[in-house]
């Protein structure tokens, strides 16, 4: 006798979900966002290294918006200043298959360590090497970097796929769907992969290639919103410092907040 299939999602939990997909992709730029992908960069160099150079452009950015008032100064919050080997292991191995954000990221923060004179770690210093013309591995460097312009979009399916299932799990309501993040080819109940495919009228396997390669990270990107913090102040009036935060692109944070409803004039 076969075994009954559960119930799938209701036609209305269905565009519900597929909705809230859409709303959430909308708010962290879409999928195609320079500016977004310029701060990826930056997120993704503070989050290896735990680190912010000050002289990032998002950095100086904050300065200038301060500077009107007089000569600025910016102190970072000590943070946990540690090599994220698991993320530097995923950068190499897109930069090697010829990621140029990735390269751009792992080139940058080599240059970094190189002009403060720290050490390289030994897989960063690994793959720097192999990138010289007089390294060991020539061909390395002679292979043109391919710009991957569906990197950044990748993630943010990733991210999204990631939060449909955390919403359906935290949601009482929605709770028993169970819904996971992939299905196999046997089945036709939903997952949070299809869902996302048909939010960005994506095939579902793109999406699922999405999630394969960004799952291991995902739920990191997410666990917390602050790459770095500051305490920005005039040089002038040093105890009025303001806290600056910059979030991780994707995060709730990161997103838009809602203006506020104008008041009624009486």
């Amino acid at each position: 006798m076969p075994k009954a299939r559960k119930a799938g999602l209701d036609a209305a939990t269905e565009q519900q979900a597929i909705a809230d997909a859409q709303w959430l992709i909308g708010i962290r730029g879409g999928l195609s966002h320079k500016y977004s992908r310029d701060y990826w960069r930056f997120s993704t160099k503070a989050e290896l290294c735990g680190q912010v150079d000050s002289g990032e452009r998002f950095v100086q950015g904050i300065k200038d918006a301060f500077s009107k008032n007089g000569e600025v100064s910016i102190f970072f919050l000590p943070g946990r200043g540690e090599w994220n080997e698991k993320l530097a292991a995923k950068l190499i191995a897109d930069a090697e298959q010829g990621d140029a954000d990735a390269d751009q990221v792992l080139g940058e923060v080599a240059a970094d360590h190189l002009r403060r004179r720290i050490p390289l770690p030994n897989e960063l210093a690994d793959y720097v090497a192999a990138c010289l013309p007089q390294g060991s591995n020539k061909a390395q460097s002679d292979k043109k970097a391919q710009s991957h312009k569906t990197d950044y979009r990748d993630w943010i399916l990733a991210l999204t796929v990631d939060d449909i299932v955390r919403h359906f799990k935290l949601n009482s309501a929605l709770r028993h769907f169970k819904l996971k993040h992939t299905r196999n080819r046997e089945t036709e109940d939903h997952c949070a992969c299809s869902i996302v495919a048909k939010a960005t009228k994506l095939s579902e396997k793109t999406v699922q290639n999405a999630w394969h390669k960004y799952e291991g990270i995902a739920d990191e990107r997410t666990a917390a919103n602050y790459v770095a913090q500051a305490i920005v102040s005039l040089t002038s009036n040093p105890t009025q410092g303001k806290l600056v935060r910059f979030p991780r692109v994707g995060s709730t944070d990161a997103m838009p907040q809602p203006k506020p409803p104008r008041s009624r004039k009486a």
